[in-house]
């Protein structure tokens, strides 16, 4: 009787705990899938904000359709006062990377060829904003190639222009 009594308990403990479990997915499923949604959209949208950073809407860019356009280092750039009572200079070179696919390269190839000392005015008006200290911060570096990039975008009206880069940049 006590054998009989025993196994009657445990049956009832398991279909207690069945129950439970039963409850706990009805529960918690519905929230779980809104949190997977949720992540899911998250992602969905930093991915698109990384397209858009990239430039392009794929995300993808082959940059053997790049073509340089490189102007020599240039006079030095005074920079803005610090406070201090010592002039600083900054001197680089600048490489303008173009979008071979683009269906005004050649247009803006020619303008570029054509505009060089227009350039160096651009260049020079946005890193001369800029005191010493924050011309030898990278960031602040990416921050004026990026200024750079929108200025010549905008001056010679293309989205050609992909990227823009220095090289011999010295600052003292």
């Amino acid at each position: 009787m006590k054998k009989n009594l025993i196994t009657v308990i445990i049956l009832a403990i398991c279909i207690i705990n069945l129950v439970f479990n039963i409850l706990l997915v009805f529960v918690f499923m519905p929230s779980a899938t809104k949190t997977n949604k949720l992540i899911t959209d998250i992602a969905a949208v930093l991915d698109l904000e990384i397209a858009s950073l990239n430039g392009s809407s794929s995300g993808e860019f082959d940059v053997s359709n790049l073509a340089a356009f490189q102007l020599e280092q240039g006079n030095p750039i005074n920079l803005a006062s610090d406070g201090s009572d010592e002039q600083h200079v900054v001197q680089y070179g600048l490489t303008i990377n173009l979008d071979k696919t683009a269906a005004d390269y050649s247009k803006t190839e020619a303008n570029l060829n054509a505009s060089t000392a227009l350039i160096y005015d651009t260049t020079r008006d946005i890193i001369a904003k800029y005191t010493y200290e924050q011309v030898i911060d990278v960031e602040v570096q990416r921050q004026i190639k990026e200024e750079i990039l929108v200025a010549l975008k905008d001056l010679f009206s293309t989205s050609c222009i992909y990227s823009v880069s220095f090289y011999n940049w010295v600052a003292q």
